[in-house]
């Protein structure tokens, strides 16, 4: 079969390689789309390393959707012909092997393209607004990046959850419009001062919760643009993992600073988190109510397009490519 192979230090290729054989526990499923996120640029040129990767090869990717066409003989509530979608190691490819546990149902509305583009950006947002952060109804919102795929639709689901205000950075003048125009306060972090703009907007006191996908010494702004008691979710690390930040600020703000990460989760502890996405999301993507972001759709020949594309940093939403 197809996939897109890591070589370490040249990007990805076009390889042949042996399709998956399937565990008791597992599905092989189909892929019919996948989508690209900043994670897996950075694996590809070496600077990330998945959970189960240990050296810098094999099938690149991480989000897929597709169609179930077999299943192992521990699996009991997916049938062949399901059209699901997952966050996997490996996406990047004709064939993949998935736990059945983390498989997500893909509503009929719902086409392959905005079906890929969900799974890391479903996955990110909800552990991070809602089981990291403990996000409530009425409390405030910032999302730094947040016209990232990812950042997108956490915005999204904040405003779902019913937070408010909810604010999004991004460093691109022109984009400020798209986040004002879905109810996102947006600030320019390259003309206006993070700090003073949150501070404006909610007398003074800071939002409640912060979801940084960024890193570097932005953090430092994020932690005083949180008001005292509150909690910084760090997600990403797109502008650097060692920041230098005012410990002095984060005592006296009380601030909870939470790391998270997929890559130290087992496939149980990420299943918990699909089973609560099934019970209290799944019907706001089955109404339309919550949708990923779709920039580009690609042939699945053309990843080093779509990668170029990425790491251009303009465009609004995610890049995703079509296998069949």
């Amino acid at each position: 079969m197809r996939a897109l192979v890591i070589e370490t230090g040249r990007g990805v290729r076009m390889a042949d390689v042996p399709r998956p054989s399937v565990k008791p526990h597992e599905v092989l499923v189909a892929v019919r789309a996948v989508s690209l996120n900043r994670a897996d640029a950075d694996e590809i040129v070496g600077s990330y390393r998945s959970r189960d990767r240990e050296t810098g090869s094999g099938v690149a990717g991480s989000d897929l959707a597709g169609e179930v066409v077999a299943t192992g003989e521990a699996v009991d509530h997916v049938t062949v012909g399901d059209r699901v979608m997952a966050m996997v190691e490996g996406a990047f490819a004709e064939f993949v092997a998935v736990d059945h546990r983390l498989l997500l149902e893909v509503p009929d509305s719902m086409s392959d393209a905005s079906a890929a583009a969900l799974p890391s950006a479903l996955m990110t947002e909800y552990d991070a607004l809602v089981l990291q952060g403990k996000l409530t109804a009425g409390q405030s919102v910032l999302i730094t990046a947040a016209t990232s795929g990812v950042g997108l639709f956490g915005a999204a689901l904040a405003r779902w959850c019913g937070a408010a205000p909810v604010f999004g950075t991004t460093t691109r003048t022109h984009k400020t419009r798209i986040l004002r125009d879905r109810g996102v306060h947006p600030i320019d972090t390259g003309t206006a001062n993070l700090v003073t703009a949150v501070s404006e907007r909610t007398d003074s006191a800071g939002v409640d919760l912060t979801i940084d996908h960024t890193g570097g010494d932005l953090l430092g702004d994020l932690i005083a643009a949180t008001r005292i008691g509150g909690t910084v979710i760090q997600v990403g690390r797109l502008a650097g993992a060692c920041p230098r930040i005012d410990l002095d600020r984060l005592a006296y703000r009380r601030i909870s600073l939470v790391g998270t990460s997929f890559r130290t989760r087992d496939d149980q502890q990420r299943a918990t988190i699909v089973r609560s996405l099934r019970e209290h999301v799944a019907p706001a993507l089955s109404s339309g109510e919550l949708s990923a972001d779709v920039a580009t759709v690609l042939p699945f020949t053309e990843a080093q397009r779509a990668l170029t594309v990425l790491a251009n940093g303009d465009q609004v939403g995610k890049s995703v490519l079509l296998l069949q």
